[in-house]
C-alpha cells in the first residue's frame, strides 16, 4: 500500500501530457455533448401520448418470395386489436407460392386486400413501385407500412403505431429490432442501436430524417404533397429516409417507442449479406440533405479521432494512467447510458461489450464509408 502512495505521489503531468488532455478532453466533450443531447431523450412514450381517436388505418406490406413468412405470420397482421383497419399485401414479382396464398386467404379473411405484380411484365420495379401500389390500393387516408419478413410483438401494435397521428402529426416513426447472434449479431445490434438512436433523438429533438420501412406510418396527403417517391424513382432505395427527409419536420413527425409496438425482423444471415446491406445504406447517405450528413458525421469522426489519440497518448504519456482515465470518463457514462437504451430498444447483445464495439465500428464506418461514396452503383 505504501508503494502504491509513492507511486501517485510520485505522478506529474509533462507538456506532452497536457497538450493531449487538452486535446482529448476537447475530443471528448463534443462527443459527450452530441451523445447525451441526441440519445438521453430516447425513451418510451407517456400515457398522454398514446391517447388515439382510432381513424381506419391502412396496413401495407410489400412481399417479394414471401410466402412462408406469411403463411406463418400474416394472421399477427389481420389480427390486430384495432376497430377499423385493413391489410393490403403486395406481390412484388414474387417466384414462389406468394399470389396463390394471397388469392387463397383473401376469401377467408374481408380485411386483406392484395396487389399482384406480374414478373413476365414487370422486369426493374423494386421496392419503391410496390409501395406506389400498395398505395394506391389502399382505401384510407392512414398508412402502416412495414415488411412480410417482420413479425409486430403483439396485437397492440396498430393501435400504438395510430396513437402518434395526433395533434396534426402526419409521419410516425416506429422501433424495429433485428434478432441476431453471435459476433456478428454483436456488430449488427450495435449499427442498430446507432442507427435508432440517431434517427429516434434527432426526431425527439426536432430534426427528422428518416425512419425505418419495417416500422413507419403517414397520411395519403403528406405522400401525395411531394409526388410520393418521384423525386428519387431512379434510386433503388430511399423509401424510408429520402421520404422522410422530404415530407418530416419538427411539427408533424412524432415518435412511437412503445415495446408493444416493436416490429421486429431478422439480420442479415452471413458478413456477406450483412456488407450488401451496409453498403446499401451508406451508398444512399450520399444523398442526404449536407445539413443532415454533417450532423451525422460528427459522433463517427471524433470517436475516431479520440481513439487515435488515445493510443498515441498511451505511447508518448509519462503515465498510463492518464489515457485510461480520459477512456474511463469517456466511455462510462456512455455505457451506461448505451445499456439502458439498448434495453429499452430491446438490442442487448453489443451492451455488455460497448468499448469494443464502438472502437471497432470507429474504424469500420470510415471503412465501408469510403467504400460506398467512391461505388458508382449498388446490387439490390
Amino acid at each position: 500500500m505504501e508503494d502504491l502512495k509513492n507511486y501517485f505521489e510520485a505522478l506529474y503531468f509533462t507538456p506532452t501530457d497536457i497538450r493531449f488532455i487538452i486535446t482529448l478532453g476537447l475530443i471528448w466533450l463534443i462527443t459527450a455533448v452530441y451523445f447525451f443531447y441526441f440519445y438521453f431523450p430516447v425513451k418510451r412514450n407517456s400515457q398522454k401520448e398514446k391517447s388515439i381517436a382510432c381513424p381506419p388505418a391502412s396496413v401495407i406490406i410489400c412481399a417479394r418470395d414471401a410466402a412462408l413468412h406469411l403463411e406463418k405470420h400474416l394472421e399477427d397482421w389481420l389480427s390486430q386489436d384495432y376497430p377499423d383497419f385493413e391489410v393490403v399485401v403486395v406481390d412484388d414479382c414474387s417466384a414462389d407460392e406468394t399470389a396463390y396464398l394471397l388469392v387463397t386467404e383473401a376469401k377467408n379473411h374481408p380485411r386483406l386486400k392484395y396487389v399482384l405484380m406480374d414478373p413476365a411484365v414487370i422486369k426493374n420495379g423494386g421496392k419503391k413501385l410496390a409501395l406506389t401500389l400498395g398505395i394506391k390500393k389502399a382505401q384510407y387516408e392512414h398508412l402502416v407500412l412495414t415488411d412480410a419478413d417482420c413479425v409486430p410483438s403483439s396485437n397492440q401494435w396498430l393501435k400504438h403505431m395510430m396513437s402518434g397521428f395526433t395533434e396534426g402529426k402526419s409521419v410516425v416513426l416506429g422501433v424495429a429490432p433485428i434478432n441476431s447472434k453471435g459476433i456478428l449479431g454483436g456488430l449488427i445490434h450495435y449499427e442498430n442501436m446507432y442507427t435508432a438512436l440517431n434517427y429516434l433523438g434527432m426526431a425527439l429533438r426536432g430534426k427528422p430524417y428518416m425512419g425505418v420501412g419495417r416500422s413507419l406510418a403517414y397520411t395519403k396527403t403528406i405522400y401525395n404533397s411531394v409526388g410520393g417517391f418521384s423525386a428519387h424513382h431512379h434510386i433503388p432505395a430511399g423509401d424510408d429516409d429520402l421520404f422522410v427527409q422530404a415530407v418530416a419536420n419538427n411539427k408533424n413527425t412524432q415518435v412511437i417507442i412503445e415495446p408493444e409496438a416493436y416490429i421486429y425482423s431478422k439480420g442479415p444471415k452471413n458478413f456477406q449479406a450483412y456488407w450488401r446491406q451496409r453498403m446499401r445504406h451508406l451508398w444512399v447517405g450520399k444523398l442526404y440533405k449536407s445539413s443532415i450528413s454533417l450532423k451525422l458525421s460528427i459522433l463517427p469522426i471524433f470517436n475516431l479521432l479520440f481513439w487515435i489519440g488515445i493510443c498515441l497518448f498511451l505511447i508518448f504519456s509519462s503515465s498510463w494512467l492518464y489515457p485510461v482515465g480520459l477512456l474511463m470518463i469517456k466511455f462510462i457514462p456512455e455505457w451506461i447510458l448505451f445499456f439502458y437504451k439498448s434495453r429499452l430498444l430491446n438490442m442487448t447483445i453489443a451492451a455488455p461489450f460497448y468499448p469494443i464495439w464502438n472502437l471497432f465500428h470507429s474504424l469500420w464506418y470510415v471503412f465501408v464509408g469510403i467504400r460506398a461514396f467512391f461505388k458508382k452503383k449498388i446490387i439490390w
